[in-house]
């Protein structure tokens, strides 16, 4: 197949699924038009030479200096022209703001068809905007396929966009080779202490990361030894400095930023823990388990489907940080159980969630949309 996947270049949960998903696709020996405004984070080391790297031109012009260059017009000319000029037969847009509209402009000028998966807050922050909903009611109605990754995300389009048409769930695929148990040692930083937790983000407010350094605090009282390794970049990581070295914790917090191989991080945990107020799937809990390493995130949004209570982890009430701290401590005193809870995640992993097989839906919906 000749497939043009639109993506976001960041490292968040919608363009590194697109650019997974376009990785594995090439693999199997489809061709790959992987469009975006920069290059896209997992092709910065990784390239196959089945997947054609396709940048959208973006403007300067001094009208637009306060507002910013008209991108949904900029994406929608570069899908039209990958349609004219290639033998692209289907156009995939993840995260359906704004190229979702973009594709619909590209479809009425060259009759290509387009599919898009509605990643998260795409649906249940800017989709239910007033700004957005109008706009995007209607290309979802006039895509010729929709599909998104949780069951959770499945109802809320249903709900919110009264979309009565057939609409898919795909979970987000993860490379169980690239995600796998390793050696911690292995981590080109010292780890200071004996156990540790994860936690890995955006560091935006939906992930709440503050919450996560509260709760720690109160393991450290009991276990002074331990240790929080936090990953990623954003507002609220200035946030979490300061309330660590409030809390006298300091010491026991460390600050990665972004990380290219995450996986020695995930493999030196006792737990990743999550405390977000809504998560469509919740892929870096996904990709800890994969590592053997159980995961403690609220019962929000789609993290019931990933997670299976006291099997492969633990969910808690959102908010309820005594919980989160039980079950924090009932980890880190209990080597077995997270050895026990480890293996289980990545047998869910690799049952459920593998990318290959993810990648194999994907295909039979685009054949099933060509038909």
């Amino acid at each position: 197949m000749k497939i043009g996947i639109n993506c976001f270049p960041t490292v968040g949960g919608s363009g590194i699924v697109a650019t997974q998903l376009a990785i594995e696709m090439a693999k199997k020996g489809h061709d790959v038009h992987l469009i975006s405004y920069d290059t896209p984070f997992l092709l910065r080391t990784f390239r196959h030479p089945n997947i054609t790297l396709e940048l959208v031109d973006i403007l300067s012009y001094p009208l637009f200096k306060d507002i910013g260059a008209p991108y949904t017009i900029l994406a929608a000319s570069k899908l039209a022209q990958i349609a004219k000029k290639t033998e692209v037969e289907l156009l995939h847009i993840h995260y359906a703001v704004p190229v979702g509209v973009s594709a619909y402009l590209a479809k009425e000028i060259t009759k290509i068809p387009f599919a898009i998966t509605a990643h998260g807050s795409d649906i249940h922050t800017l989709g239910i905007d007033p700004a957005y909903n109008p706009v995007l009611s209607h290309v979802f109605n006039e895509a010729d396929g929709l599909s998104t990754v949780s069951n959770y995300m499945k109802k809320e389009i249903q709900e919110k966009f009264n979309y009565e048409r057939e609409l898919e769930v795909f979970y987000n695929p993860i490379d169980i080779e690239k995600y796998q148990k390793i050696d911690a040692q292995l981590c080109d930083f010292r780890i200071k202490h004996e156990n540790n937790f994860i936690h890995v983000s955006n560091f935006r407010p939906v992930k709440n990361a503050p919450f996560i350094v509260e709760a720690f605090a109160d393991v450290v009282k009991e276990h002074p030894d331990t240790g929080l390794i936090m990953v990623g970049e954003g507002p609220e990581r200035k946030k979490c400095e300061d309330l660590a070295y409030n809390l006298g914790i300091s010491e026991n917090v460390t600050f990665q930023g972004v990380r290219v191989s995450i996986a020695p991080i995930y493999s030196c945990g006792a737990a990743l823990l999550s405390a977000s107020t809504n998560e469509s799937f919740g892929l870096t809990l996904a990709e800890s388990m994969s590592c053997e390493t159980p995961v403690i995130a609220p019962k929000v949004g789609g993290i019931p489907e990933v997670i299976d209570h006291e099997e492969n982890g633990f969910v808690y009430e959102f908010g309820n940080r005594e919980s989160l701290t039980k079950y924090m401590l009932q980890l880190v005193t209990d080597k077995q159980l997270v050895k026990k809870m480890g293996k289980k995640g990545r047998e869910k992993v690799v049952n459920k969630f593998e990318a290959g097989m993810i990648a194999d839906q994907y295909i039979k919906w685009y054949e099933k949309i060509l038909d």
